[in-house]
């Protein structure tokens, strides 16, 4: 699969395949969870930033297709 430039929560652009940004984003999605509720705020386990945090945002929207470029032939 052909790498390309796509931008990953934490590390910025990154030439990765799309295989490799996919399984970025499931691990996030896996440690990035909604922890209890406190009050009316509700925050991440992992990070502790409120929910939806970045990270969890991020892998979503890549999860979804929504931040997915299509690679361009360097031909």
């Amino acid at each position: 699969m052909a790498r390309f430039t796509a931008r990953a929560h934490g590390y910025g652009l990154v030439d990765w395949t799309a295989d490799e940004v996919d399984a970025y984003a499931s691990r996030l999605l896996h440690d990035h969870v909604p922890g209890r509720r406190w009050m009316l705020h509700r925050a991440c386990r992992e990070c502790g930033e409120s929910w939806p945090c970045p990270a969890a945002a991020w892998a979503g929207q890549w999860s979804d297709g929504l931040t997915r470029p299509e690679p361009h032939s360097r031909f």
